[in-house]
């Protein structure tokens, strides 16, 4: 349920405990990653090759640990604010839900990895998108955002991009970090980190963190704890394996979605969600030989949410009534990959993955009268894939991956084809054809009211053509891209038939550029353009948040070397947006102005201000919930 009109959701929002939304966005820190050399072990790369070369994965935006911290940011959400490509929106503090867009794509067109462990739940009414507030920003080493349909690596789910988080592990350069911040508006959370070798044998890594209380100013309340684990071998032998822990709890109350917020709202008591993130991993990876090279991946993850909806008076649109719900998420991943280095110039990787998923939700939906709407589904997929890497040329490179993913319902084969070419010492053209599929939530399915067994899976295939150059030494550093996404099958709620269909086509295309720039040793500047154009094709239907044009810069100042300032200005174009009061409606762009200053009285000491949305722009990014104001954090962070 996916790219529609509001009009056309109605039927789904009676039977749903979050309606869907759709998204916008701006620009970031971050940094275009095209140097793959030293790639470490267990990094996801987007091949299923071992990238250990500078030239065979297409470039991807990463955003560093460093990048982070100067953003002083609250929320995931304020990480991704300012990326090439991301439309993302808030609709409340940090406890609301988050519309996350990548190139047109809808939010569970994004698989999300916590250390490579998929964390996408197809049990919620949003179809499998993630909680963004699930995540704390200041436990994360770093951000990988690939672009494109990603199918032939992760299978269902990446039809638009994958966004890969990394959290912080052992350093040889510290023992550990605690952190503690506060906020104007009652906000505040630490977080301690400690990292240890054992014996010379393995690495230890451990975090703790809570937050409680968001940014905004109209009481939203939010809260989050979250405990992480990782022991890892020395990267000194043949053989490497990593063992993983993640856990985060939390609850958030906010006005409920297409409510029309705090300031249209009739129903004014929150919607309180309750919630838990529990993933296991463990990695192998092994070398026979200089060319034959082994990984055996394994990961559970069980997701929990507890939702109670108070409903949603009638306006424009109908209402939503009261729904009380509670889902469980659970899945289990296992691969094995054997690559061979056929010779200097070809590696070739063959695979095989199994996934097996299995979820359920409980609801008693308030129609005057209590009505059950109870459903439990399983599912098993078995997948092959096979990739290979050419380098006929030293400037000419070729990565190819083919997957074919197996259920009792459906069979999918994907492909996809990256080549990068180097035009010059300071230039690169890389192009891109990829194609995606997802299968249909287990709530599109096995809803008892509007579910479909018949459901075929979303498809969509990806062009895409990137230039990167270096200037002046590389002081300066571009990236222009040209996309092209068409998304086909999508699922889509048929108010006659009252059940979910395949029908829709969406089309998303656009450019995006971006720039770097190292003006001296004191003064750095980044910003970023982006045009993307969507359509669908069916008449009168309107996408929801998403902007054609968006832009954002980005300014590092070193004033000494004890003091420095961070500012970023994100803006964006007029949107469509919707809610029960109001209908479709058109929105004004917005700007948004985050500005930070650190001072480092030691090497290992430091205080942060952070002032967000300085100008305190008054316009609304979801219909009726206003702008969570201007708000300023304190933070004070201490290695040891």
């Amino acid at each position: 349920m996916k790219y529609l009109s509001f009009t056309r959701l109605t039927g789904t929002l009676l039977l749903t405990c979050s309606p869907i939304a759709l998204s916008a966005t701006a620009n970031n820190t971050g940094s275009i990653n095209t140097d793959n050399s030293s790639i470490e072990v267990f990094t996801v790369t987007g091949t299923h090759i071992p990238d250990t070369s500078d030239t065979a994965s297409l470039p991807k935006f990463t955003i560093s640990a460093e990048e982070i911290a100067a953003l002083a940011p609250n929320s995931f959400a304020d990480v991704l604010a300012g990326v090439p490509g991301i439309d993302i929106f808030e609709q409340g503090g940090v406890g609301g839900l988050t519309f996350l867009s990548v190139r047109g794509g809808d939010p569970n067109f994004v698989v999300i990895l916590i250390d490579g462990v998929k964390v996408n739940d197809p049990t919620n009414s949003r179809g499998g998108a993630f909680d963004l507030g699930t995540i704390d920003p200041t436990v994360i080493d770093k951000v990988d955002v690939f672009y494109g349909s990603l199918s032939t690596v992760y299978g269902s789910d990446a039809l638009a991009g994958v966004i890969s988080i990394e959290t912080k592990k052992f350093s040889e350069q510290r023992n550990g970090t605690a952190s503690i911040k506060v906020g104007s508006n009652g906000m505040y959370g630490g977080s301690v980190h400690f990292g240890v070798a054992l014996a010379e044998i393995a690495q230890l890594s451990v975090i703790g963190s809570v937050q409680d209380g968001d940014d905004s100013t109209f009481g939203d309340a939010f809260e989050r704890q979250e405990v992480i684990a990782s022991l890892a071998s020395m990267a000194d032998s043949d053989s490497q394996w990593n063992l993983g822990f993640f856990y985060a709890d939390g609850e958030a109350a906010t006005f409920p979605e297409d409510s029309g917020g705090d300031r249209l709202a009739v129903i004014r008591d929150p919607e309180i969600r309750d919630f838990s993130q529990t993933n296991v991993n463990a990695k192998v990876q092994h070398s026979l030989s200089e060319s034959i090279k082994l990984d055996f991946n394994s990961a559970w993850s069980k997701r929990e949410e507890d939702i109670s909806n108070p409903g949603i008076a009638p306006g424009v649109l109908d209402g939503v009534p009261a729904i009380d719900s509670i889902s469980n998420y659970e899945r289990l991943d296992l691969s094995a990959t054997a690559s061979y280095g056929i010779s200097e110039s070809a590696v070739i990787a063959l695979g095989a993955a199994y996934a097996k998923e299995d979820g359920d939700m409980k609801s008693i939906i308030d129609f005057g009268f209590p009505m059950p709407a109870d459903y439990t589904l399983e599912r098993e997929t078995e997948s092959v894939f096979v990739e290979a890497r050419l380098d006929p040329l030293e400037s000419l490179h070729f990565t190819l991956g083919i997957r074919h993913d197996n259920t009792k319902q459906n069979d999918v084969t994907t492909a996809r084809l990256i080549s990068r070419y180097q035009l010059s010492s300071t230039s690169t053209i890389s192009a891109q054809y990829s194609e995606g599929f997802k299968l249909p939530s287990f709530f599109a399915v096995a809803h008892p009211f509007v579910g479909n067994p018949e459901l075929k899976p979303e498809q969509s295939e990806n062009y895409d053509l990137s230039i990167d150059s270096n200037f002046f030494t590389g002081n300066l550093t571009t990236r222009f891209s040209i996309y092209k996404n068409t998304f086909t099958d999508l699922v889509d709620f048929d108010p006659i038939a009252f059940t979910n269909v395949n029908r829709s086509k969406v089309t998303a295309e656009g450019v995006e550029a971006y720039l770097a720039y190292q003006a001296n040793e004191q003064l750095s500047l980044s910003g970023q353009f982006t045009y993307n154009k969507v359509d669908i094709d069916e008449v009168g239907v309107v996408l929801r948040r998403r902007p054609e044009l968006k832009a954002s810069v980005t300014a590092n100042y070193q004033a000494t070397e004890q003091l420095s300032f961070t500012g970023r200005l994100v803006a964006n174009d007029d949107y469509y947006d919707s809610s029960v009061p109001t209908g479709m409606i058109e929105l004004p762009g917005y700007n948004h102005l985050d500005l930070s200053a650190a001072w480092t009285p030691t090497d290992s000491l430091m205080f942060r201000l952070h002032a967000k949305n300085i100008l305190d722009n008054d316009k609304e990014q979801a219909v009726g919930f206003n702008n969570t104001g201007r708000s300023l954090t304190l933070s004070l962070s201490k290695e040891f």
